[in-house]
Order: C-alpha cells, then sequence, then structure tokens
C-alpha cells in the first residue's frame, strides 16, 4: 500500500538537493526560427510566486499558443461530475473511527461533500490542502491558489490560444486507479490515515514540504539522466501520451508556451530529456 501513496502523492513529496536553479527552460531547434518554453509548476502556489517573476508572464505573453495538462474548466467542470455522484457512505465501513471524525469536519465546508469524493481524490485532496497550509506556498494576500490556473488566465486574458494535453476525466483514472485497479476505501484505509495524521502531528512537515521549498528557492534537482522511479507509472505513460502533442504543436506554431507540473520535467522519461532525445537544444533560463 506504500507503494499506491507513492504513486498518488509523488509529485508533492519528492525531496532531491542538487538543481538547476530554475524551473524555466526554451526550447530550439537548429536552423529554426521557432521559439518555445516550458515551465515546471508547482500547482499548489499562489499568485505571488509568479508575480515576482516578470519573466514568466513576458514569455507567456510573447506566445502564440499556451500549452497545459487541461484547459477545460476543470473546477466548474470536476465539481459538477462529482456533485452528480449519488452519496456514498461507504468510507464508514471501512476507515478508522477517529478518522472518520475528523474528515467529517474537516470537508464540511468544501464544495463537494466527503460522501462524493472516491479514496483516491481524497487523499490527493487532502496532500494538497496540507500543502497550502503548512508548506508556505500561499500568501495571505493571493488571489489566486493554483499556479496553473493562474498562468492559464493569464493567457486567455491575452487571448492567447490554450490547448490542453488531456482531459479531466484523464485526471480522474490518473488519480483513481492505480497498476489497473480502482483505489477503495479497504486498500486506502491506512493510506488515509497516514495522511489525516500530518495535520496532527507535525513531525512530518519538514519532509513533506521539502520539494515545496525547493522549489521556491529554485533548488530542486530534475535530474534529467537518472532513470525514473515509476518508468511504468502514472507520470511515465502521461508523458508519453503528452510528448507527440507537444512535438506538434512546436513545430506548427511561431511561438509556444509549455506548463506541466514539476515532476513531469523529472528524469529520462521527462518532457525536457523526451524533447531534447528528438532533437530539441533545451537551454536554461534563469530567474531572478
Amino acid at each position: 500500500m506504500k507503494d499506491i501513496l507513492s504513486l498518488l502523492v509523488f509529485s508533492l513529496i519528492t525531496n532531491f538537493i542538487i538543481a538547476q536553479n530554475t524551473i524555466l527552460w526554451s526550447i530550439n531547434k537548429v536552423n529554426s526560427e521557432k521559439v518555445a518554453y516550458i515551465i515546471g509548476t508547482f500547482h499548489q502556489m499562489g499568485n505571488s510566486f509568479i508575480d515576482e517573476k516578470p519573466l514568466i508572464k513576458e514569455l507567456l505573453s510573447k506566445c502564440e499558443l499556451a500549452i497545459f495538462e487541461s484547459v477545460e474548466d476543470k473546477n466548474e467542470k470536476i465539481i459538477t461530475v462529482m456533485l452528480n455522484r449519488t452519496d456514498d457512505f461507504s468510507y464508514k465501513e471501512f476507515l478508522y473511527k477517529e478518522d472518520i471524525d475528523f474528515l467529517e469536519n474537516y470537508t464540511k465546508n468544501w464544495k463537494v461533500p466527503l460522501s462524493k469524493h472516491k479514496p483516491g481524490e481524497l487523499i490527493v485532496k487532502l496532500q494538497q490542502e496540507y500543502i497550502k497550509e503548512s508548506c508556505g506556498t500561499i500568501k495571505p494576500t493571493d488571489t489566486s491558489y493554483h499556479m496553473d490556473d493562474y498562468l492559464m488566465s493569464i493567457a486567455e486574458k491575452q487571448n492567447i490560444k490554450v490547448l490542453g494535453l488531456e482531459t479531466y476525466s484523464n485526471q480522474f483514472d490518473a488519480i483513481n486507479i492505480v497498476n489497473g485497479e480502482e483505489l477503495t476505501w479497504k486498500k486506502t484505509k491506512n493510506i488515509i490515515h497516514q495522511v489525516i495524521n500530518n495535520f496532527k502531528d507535525d513531525k512530518n512537515q519538514k519532509k513533506i514540504c521539502a520539494s515545496a521549498k525547493a522549489y521556491m528557492e529554485m533548488k530542486f534537482n530534475y535530474q534529467f539522466k537518472v532513470k525514473c522511479a515509476d518508468s511504468d507509472g502514472i507520470l511515465s505513460k502521461r508523458n508519453e501520451k503528452w510528448i507527440p502533442t507537444i512535438i506538434n504543436s512546436i513545430e506548427q506554431n511561431n511561438s509556444v508556451f509549455i506548463a506541466v507540473g514539476m515532476l513531469h520535467l523529472y528524469g529520462e522519461c521527462g518532457i525536457i530529456s523526451q524533447l531534447k532525445k528528438n532533437g530539441y537544444e533545451v537551454t536554461t533560463l534563469k530567474l531572478k
């Protein structure tokens, strides 16, 4: 079951020390005037992080196409899909009583009630909330709490064409299905217990927040030549599906801005390594 937890929250708790000292790269090909940029995002990051780095907005504003993991109205559509589900209280049959009490109190103001969450979705949602509450990624003055959505709003305000690499249904599958099997409350009972304990005891805070801290300091190491730990897993498979769309978009447009979660750039299965294998030169862009 620890393997399932690792797959679900890998992008939130992975810690690396040596880094490329950036989150932004340019993509070029020899004898081509086309230009592209790629940024590794940290999803639970407030808008001030982007606002403090004007080069990101400047490059985005110059592009004719912006690519994101999904460009559908995720907040509305995902919420609509979940709210239309039949209430399911079966979690009460499998979770620990103390965890049920915590969850029913903690989630009482959520737009989507606990009874309409599946186990995988709940774990990811709790991890996201923990990051926002405990890791310093959100400032009191922030008005946007999701980095990708904020970048997308900038693109849309400037009438930049946007393209999604997958649909919200793909994202549901990535969260709820592991190794071909849908997660159940019984299988995730101890995982959920562990995640909830993080809210009650801060002994793991440093470890959980390590990747957020490294990202904000631009000390995250993408280790492009390292074999991916989940070479047959969720991240790698999504990258494999995305690469043809990314390359085709770069070839067919004069300027492209790509924003995907930072772990999609990690290792030899990552998007940057795959672009290099396809003949692109990927160059670090320094940010103050």
